[in-house]
């Protein structure tokens, strides 16, 4: 019995349906001329779902896709490519994803990297890292949502022939995007340097660091120390911060070469060291007189070379501070974009005049408490990153080794300090108090056993809780405990943020954070096996580097709890400890 052949049409409806694309009709150029760029872009993004980028889908509907693409200053295959990220504009979307949106082969949208780079180099998407088996993903970025919001398109940026003013700040503007939120990566900061270095070869800084034989990487930080001297008029740079500006695994060498003094910027002499902060823990460099002279005639240096000479205080610059991820349970994480977005500059400002009008304070006292290693004292720092706030932190101990005579003097001078420094701040900083537990606990009636040293803590007390009153400006205090706080102190802190033990979705991206060739699986079993911190999770992945580092191989599930293990029976026996902070 001979088979009844399939007709070929019904065969290419089953396997190749018909795109949405060629059944719309075309936008006619009438229309077009009284759509405004959201309508557009909503036809288009329709338009090109399962459009796999065919020509014909290029030349049936041409007018509408031209017409964005103008309208965005793009050409029309990067309009295209951006299509997926409106779509779906809260989230990230990567490789499979484009594929799925497009209904193409991932071979098609290899092709399209240059488009990709092309829409990062604009600021319509930002890269958001690379994922386990997916490749790299994209977000559409904020600014593109608001201009969206406005019917417009983002500016083209210039870049060439730039005064000696206008190229410091275009640069300053990309490490800013670099360091705060990741708003673009290593790669696109690395690019856009060398592009504005060749695009400005009338100008004395950009031609003396071309003229050097150096590689890009270095020619990026170079240009970051002449950066911070001539607008932030800082001379000594610690080496800590310059790890945001490239990748670990690309220019290890560099902080080696430099310390051992290999490094050609020292034997050049174009940078000396100076010193070591003790607080990151790194050396510090400087521009040399032939390095000012050499690289930066055009501008007028005005650099304060005074070092902070109170003991009891670190200066910490929010451009120090290193970027860290932190992963927090919902309802921490609400608390802290709150804060976040309240820090944020002209948010702040904005408050304060309002707070001012209504003759009401215009500082702000918050208290982060919690259990050690949940996070605090790293969330203060990374606030103040991320809205360009320099720290000023006290040390408690120090205070507190003076007890019984100069405290009081001492407690007045930091807020002194802090007071004079907001004056001549252009951004408000933060004083953050850690282990504030050890002054702000409930006072003690005079004649115990040591009314001396009892009406020595009440003196303290009062002078700290004026100070809180009268404050102008952020202070940040973290404490383990809470159960002693005394009442007059919990009235002062207009926001107490409570950090908990991370949930089991934040451990689980935790432990990726720190180790990040962890697969999904092994990250949920441990983030479900053990209730440790962020802080105990950041010490077994610093154990398990130092492994990989002595030994070699890659780590394993089996070793990881292992050394989880060891990490629970070192806290069972803290535990067993009497707690120390409040007195009871």
């Amino acid at each position: 019995m001979k088979r009844k052949q399939v007709p070929t049409s019904l065969d290419e409806d089953v396997f190749n349906p018909i795109p949405y694309y060629a059944q719309a009709t075309p936008v006619n150029k009438t229309k077009l001329k009284s759509m405004s760029l959201l309508d557009k872009l909503e036809q288009l993004i329709q338009l090109a779902r399962g459009c796999r980028f065919e020509d014909k889908f290029f030349k049936l509907h041409k007018s509408l896709i031209e017409s964005t693409a103008a309208d965005l200053e793009l050409t029309p295959e990067e309009t295209v490519m951006l299509c997926p990220f409106i779509s779906d504009s809260e989230s990230t979307v990567n490789t499979r994803e484009m594929t799925d949106y497009f209904t193409c082969s991932p071979i098609t949208i290899m092709r399209k990297t240059e488009n990709l780079k092309t829409l990062t180099h604009r600021r319509y998407i930002r890269k958001r890292g690379c994922f386990h088996g997916s490749g790299p993903a994209y977000q559409l970025s904020e600014k593109a949502k608001a201009a969206f919001c406005n019917n417009q398109s983002l500016p083209v940026v210039n870049t060439a022939n730039l005064t000696a003013e206008e190229f410091m700040k275009r640069f300053t503007a990309l490490v800013r995007e670099a360091g705060r939120n990741g708003q673009i990566d290593e790669d696109e900061l690395l690019y856009e340097t060398i592009e504005l270095l060749n695009n400005n070869p009338q100008l004395v800084i950009a031609r003396s660091i071309n003229g050097l034989r150096i590689n890009q990487f270095d020619k990026l930080y170079l240009l970051y120390f002449c950066k911070r001297l001539v607008v932030d008029q800082q001379i000594r740079v610690p080496l800590g911060q310059l790890e945001f500006l490239s990748t670990d695994d690309i220019d290890d060498e560099f902080p080696i070469l430099m310390n051992n003094g290999n490094h050609p910027f020292i034997k050049e002499g174009i940078l000396t060291l100076t010193g070591q902060d003790d607080f990151l823990s790194n050396n510090i460099f400087q521009l040399t007189d032939k390095a000012r002279k050499l690289f930066l005639s055009e501008y007028d240096i005005i650099a304060n070379d005074e070092e902070e000479d109170d003991e009891h205080i670190n200066i910490l610059h929010c451009n120090d501070i290193n970027p860290k991820s932190l992963f927090y349970c919902a309802e921490d994480q609400g608390q802290i974009d709150t804060l976040q977005h309240l820090l944020e500059d002209e948010q702040l400002q904005a408050i304060r005049e309002r707070l001012e009008k209504a003759n009401l304070r215009k500082g702000f006292n918050c208290l982060f408490y919690g259990g050690p290693g949940t996070g605090k004292t790293e969330t203060a720092l990374q606030l103040a990153r991320m809205t360009g706030r320099d720290i000023m932190q006290v040390d408690i101990s120090s205070i507190r080794d003076k007890w019984y005579g100069e405290t009081e003097k001492i407690v007045k001078s930091i807020f002194e300090s802090y007071a004079e420094r907001v004056k001549k701040s252009k951004h408000i900083p933060i004083l953050l108090i850690n282990e504030a537990d050890a002054v702000l606990s409930v006072r003690t009636s005079v004649g115990g056993n040591n009314p001396t040293l009892e009406k020595t803590e009440n003196a303290i007390q009062n002078i700290l809780l004026q100070a809180m009153e009268d404050i102008d400006g952020i202070m940040i205090a973290t404490t383990n405990l809470t159960c002693n706080l005394d009442s007059a102190f919990d009235r002062r802190f207009l926001y107490k943020v409570e950090f908990h033990q991370p949930s089991v979705e934040a451990k689980t991206h935790i432990w990726q954070s720190f180790i990040p060739g962890l697969a999904d699986a092994d990250a949920n079993v441990l983030a479900r096996s053990y209730n440790f911190s962020g802080g105990q999770i950041e010490n077994i992945a610093r154990k398990v580097m130092v492994d990989h580092l002595l030994f070699g191989g890659t780590p394993d599930l089996n070793h990881i709890e292992e050394l989880c293990s060891k990490e629970q029976i070192a806290r069972s026996n803290t535990n067993s400890r009497k707690p120390i902070g409040f007195r009871s």
